[in-house]
């Protein structure tokens, strides 16, 4: 098994982790597993349909290391909205904080809701559904690196 896989029972077989997601309260001490593209679908499906209050995601790739703190060494962060059928994602790690970039700029600043709490993301960074869709896919199946699918801005928090 490769390192930094961590080994996980789904349906009575032994398959490898690849990203936990934080979406909803009870994720707090059980997050949900993405193994596949059709999980993370679901997850986003999940965020666009559910509660008002439940537009953000945070997810962690399994495949990274983790700080000695024990923390994971990078922050994914996925906001959608079903209204707007938009989405933005932050990416940061030790090479710093990014944000996804829109196509044309906005001067909008969207808010996004992780476990009823707000979330403000840098404006121009709405994005269309597809390539948050495909952004998540390629950062879990890449091993939790940067996606090279959508276009990222440098961003101070």
């Amino acid at each position: 098994m490769a390192s930094g896989i961590q080994s996980s029972t789904r349906r009575g077989r032994d398959v490898e982790s690849r990203a936990e997601a934080h979406y909803r309260s009870e994720h707090k001490s059980t997050p949900d597993r993405l193994q596949t593209p059709e999980d993370v679908d679901r997850m986003i499906d999940s965020l666009l349909t559910g509660e008002k209050f439940h537009t953000l995601a945070r997810v962690v790739s399994e495949n990274r290391q983790m700080l000695p703190s024990g923390f994971p060494d990078h922050e994914f962060m996925v906001g959608v909205n079903a209204d707007r059928q938009m989405g933005a994602i932050t990416f940061g790690c030790e090479e710093g904080s990014f944000s996804t970039v829109s196509d044309p700029e906005s001067d909008d600043e969207p808010v996004y809701h992780l476990a009823g709490h707000d979330f403000y993301f840098p404006e121009s960074c709405e994005i269309p559904l597809t390539l948050i869709r495909d952004a998540v896919k390629e950062f879990i199946f890449s091993g939790g690196k940067r996606p090279s699918c959508v276009a990222w801005k440098p961003v101070d928090f």
